[in-house]
């Protein structure tokens, strides 16, 4: 996960209405997060075909009232994936911005000797060794604000969508020796990247989260 500091005006667009953007220490953050399915299922039934498959995503993060309770949570700015199949389903029940392009990962070692790469488009790259044992990550921290997110939020037109994410909590490790080259342009337009780049070229946070079950509830709409 490599996060960024953003322009809070770039990305206000994407904010749901009766939201807002959630801000670190009074920054606004995005992040572009390389990860794994494995043993997908939908509706609890295994996907034939494509259960194993990478993903790249950008995300900022939000808060707002939903269900009566003040909600953290993420909205999912653009996502790649090498698969038409399970693009099509999310933009289909989940109304994501899917892209499909290639994605390589490569993967060497386990735990706290580990060197991990993820490969996209025209050169892109996220990656690095993990030297330390994995922690739980401490409460008021980045590493915090960015993972411990429990739903996700989406609007589109004028209504608002909130989708539980439900997993255990992660643990998380500090990214050594990356390999980074993202083109941000690329990834989600020049307003965005310019957004980015006003603050530096490199992210100000490059980290590894475990995974574990992830389970998504079906969007729901926000009523306002």
């Amino acid at each position: 996960m490599a996060t960024y500091e953003i322009d809070a005006e770039a990305i206000q667009e994407y904010v749901p209405a009766g939201f807002e953007i959630d801000l670190f220490q009074g920054k606004a953050l995005a992040t572009v997060v390389a990860f794994r399915f494995k043993d997908t299922r939908l509706i609890g039934v295994k996907m034939p075909f494509y259960r194993d498959f990478p993903e790249i995503n950008i995300r900022i993060y939000v808060k707002g009232v939903h269900d009566g309770e003040m909600r953290r949570g993420v909205v999912f700015i653009k996502e790649i994936t090498p698969n038409r199949i399970p693009a099509l389903i999310a933009r289909t029940l989940f109304r994501e911005n899917f892209h499909v392009q290639p994605v390589e990962v490569t993967r060497y070692g386990e735990s706290a000797c580990l060197k991990i790469n993820y490969q996209w488009g025209d050169g892109n790259n996220l990656g690095g060794e993990i030297k330390e044992q994995l922690r739980d990550w401490q409460d008021g921290t980045e590493e915090a604000f960015i993972g411990d997110n429990f739903w996700a939020f989406k609007k589109v037109g004028d209504k608002a969508y909130a989708f539980r994410v439900d997993h255990q909590p992660w643990k998380t490790a500090p990214l050594e020796n990356t390999n980074i080259k993202i083109d941000l342009k690329t990834l989600n337009g020049d307003e965005i990247a310019n957004a980015i780049y006003r603050h530096g070229n490199q992210p100000r946070n490059v980290t590894f989260i475990d995974g574990n079950t992830v389970e998504l509830g079906l969007p729901q709409r926000i009523h306002a």
